[in-house]
């Protein structure tokens, strides 16, 4: 039986710059990468311009949810 603590690297993956902390971005693009069935690029991701185009999909989708009227029962939703 092989030891299920054994560390595998890999060499030639996208990595978050040391140094930083805002690790979720980073996570976030790399998942829609994966769920895409996308090769992760191995030049590296902008956490910076990550933050700016999910800050924007988010502004994106929150307009939409306002120019849609629905009815809700529940107070504070």
């Amino acid at each position: 039986m092989t030891n299920p603590f054994d560390v595998k690297y890999i060499e030639g993956i996208s990595q978050q710059t040391i140094g930083t902390l805002d690790c979720g971005p980073f996570v976030a693009a790399y998942a829609e990468y994966l769920s895409d069935g996308l090769q992760v690029p191995n030049n590296g991701l902008d956490a910076r311009l990550l933050s700016k185009r999910y800050a924007a999909l988010l502004w994106k989708y929150g307009e939409a949810k306002v120019q849609k009227s629905y009815a809700s029962d529940i107070k504070n939703p």
